[in-house]
């Protein structure tokens, strides 16, 4: 029920107010900056959805668990460098036009295709397209510094509609041209399509069954929805891993050819930035992790986490909320949200009943629509003010309030985008048997959430593309000319936990760790202190003497 990567954009006027969650987005990931702070939220998945370039795109649900997992780097193949490049390769550079069907992106955005092989071993194969876009910078040449590569999330986050939204503002957007793109599977970019019908059925059943027969049904949907993608996009599918879209940023970075890049990775993009780090050293002037993703972990591993992690945060929202009550809507988060469960249990509550019913009107609210509203909300520091009237409401039998927020997060991307990556990056439990141990486990760490975050990617146990590489972390410190690494963490994230910033810091090499004292995920635009250490060492390649801490003491 959570995913690894939605990340959020602080609005430009004000650019340490509490994010919006930007469609597109894994890491709650995570809202376009200016036009996201007037516009409301169908305006934004407008703009999310809207492509630069032509190409396929995903429609279908998306994933609520975060599964960015890591991924092993692969032996090189014949014919190519000790990364896995292929040395008789190289991309065209790009050719920037004005962006097509993208209203309210960020002025003067151009957008680019870039065609990069299918197969990295087969670089003569299949090609398939990358959508790019670039927010040129304001200043003049002379004041220039070069290009910020920015990724938000994921699995599945579209790059192209967060640099839509101008993201780094201020000096860094006088300063540096930013550049992101959808990777590869995901929106503008050849797409993964395979799954839709199948995936939107799924995503709504309830998703912690306490019956046999519930959970017969929660199989034969995930089923379905691997049995299709299967079927459609098998071959697509077998190279969507972080392998894979690590050399296609290194393939950005030579048709820009503007030099090493200045890497700014959200929650799943701080995944890439790592496996990047560890196979293109050279090609980095400096690189920011904010949300990070400990590559060492396991597929399960790494979901108990967050198991956990919401748990603490649902933990938290509830004490905030008792503290103001009128504000939050019900005297008890948790009381009221047991409530709500058990009736959902028993039947759908109906949503869009009343006025303002929003997004939500016309639909109803089972465990599923709850559990996903909850865990939305939990990536804010402040989600009770909007989880608390919701469930007020529901306890008065509408459910518009919680469908909208539910709503919300399934408009953040593809699910076989997503699944594509997760499923396939490290291997998930093998089969429908030992995945229901592992949800079991997950339950007992969290009988409110664990089911529901567990059983989210079911699929996994029967994905048509199975992985054989083992856990391990990412170590850049094998090259001595990898560069430093600006390490980000939360104290209260609860999609990628303070202990992955800590462990990915100590094992790279001259990386600096900055220690965040908020709730939430990721700190860039939301905590003052934390945006301007990563402005500072984008900017003068300026690290902290030592780990910090933010705000300081």
């Amino acid at each position: 029920m959570t995913t690894l990567g939605r990340r959020s954009v602080r609005c430009a006027a004000h650019p340490y107010s509490d994010p919006v969650l930007l469609p597109g987005t894994r890491s709650l990931r995570r809202v376009p900056a200016t036009a996201a702070c007037t516009a409301t939220l169908a305006v934004v998945l407008a703009l999310s959805a809207a492509s630069c370039s032509t190409g396929s795109q995903a429609t279908d649900g998306p994933r609520l668990i975060s599964g960015a997992r890591p991924a092993n780097v692969v032996a090189p193949a014949s014919g190519s460098d000790p990364t896995g490049m292929p040395t008789s390769w190289s991309p065209q550079p790009l050719q920037w036009s004005t962006c097509k069907g993208h209203p309210g992106s960020a002025a003067g955005m151009r957008c680019a295709t870039l065609r990069v092989p299918l197969d990295w071993s087969d670089p003569a194969g299949e090609q398939i397209d990358l959508a790019v876009a670039k927010v040129p910078a304001s200043g003049g040449a002379d004041e220039r510094l070069g290009t910020i590569v920015t990724n938000p999330g994921g699995p599945g986050g579209s790059g192209v509609a967060f640099v839509a939204s101008n993201p780094f503002g201020g000096e860094l957007a006088l300063r540096f041209d930013q550049v992101s793109w959808d990777p590869r599977g995901v929106g503008a970019s050849t797409a993964v399509t395979c799954g839709e019908t199948a995936a939107s059925a799924f995503l709504h059943a309830d998703p912690d069954p306490d019956t046999a027969a519930e959970q017969a049904t929660l199989d034969q949907l995930a089923r379905a929805v691997s049995d299709d993608c299967a079927m459609h996009d098998a071959d697509l599918l077998a190279h969507v891993g972080t392998s894979d879209v690590a050399r296609d940023l290194e393939a950005l970075r030579l048709a820009i050819g503007d030099g090493p890049i200045n890497y700014v990775g959200f929650s799943y993009g701080t995944q890439i930035g790592q496996l990047y780090a560890e196979m293109f050293p050279t090609g980095v002037r400096s690189m920011v992790l904010d949300g990070v993703v400990d590559p060492s972990l396991g597929f399960t591993e790494f979901l108990i986490g967050q198991v956990e992690g919401f748990e603490a945060a649902f933990a938290e929202q509830a004490a905030a909320c008792a503290k103001e009550t009128d504000a939050c809507g019900v005297a008890d988060l948790s009381t009221a949200y047991d409530r709500v469960k058990e009736r959902v249990e028993r039947d759908p509550l109906p949503a869009g009943a009343g006025p303002g019913a929003g997004p939500g009107a016309g639909r109803s609210v089972g465990p599923a629509e709850l559990a996903t509203a909850a865990i939305y909300t939990g990536y804010r520091t402040d989600g009770w003010r909007d989880l608390g009237p919701a469930l007020a409401t529901a306890l008065d039998g509408d459910g518009s309030g919680l469908a909208s927020l539910s709503d919300g997060y399934h408009d953040l991307g593809g699910y076989a985008a997503y699944a594509g990556v997760v499923c396939s990056d490290t291997p998930p439990p093998a089969d429908p048997t030992a995945w229901k141990a592992f949800a079991d486990q997950a339950r007992a760490r969290s009988p409110r959430f664990g089911g529901s975050i567990a059983n989210e990617l079911l699929p996994c146990a029967t994905w048509p593309v199975r992985s054989a590489q083992v856990p391990a972390a990412v170590d850049a410190s094998v090259a001595s000319d990898a560069p430093p690494v600006l390490v980000v963490g939360n104290t209260g994230d609860p999609a990628t936990p303070l202990s992955n910033a800590r462990s990915v810091a100590g094992r790279m090499r001259s990386a600096v760790l900055v220690t965040v004292d908020i709730d939430g995920h990721t700190a860039y635009g939301r905590d003052r202190c934390a945006t301007k250490v990563i402005d500072a060492y984008l900017l003068s390649l300026t690290l902290p003497a030592g780990p910090t801490i933010c705000p300081p003491g």
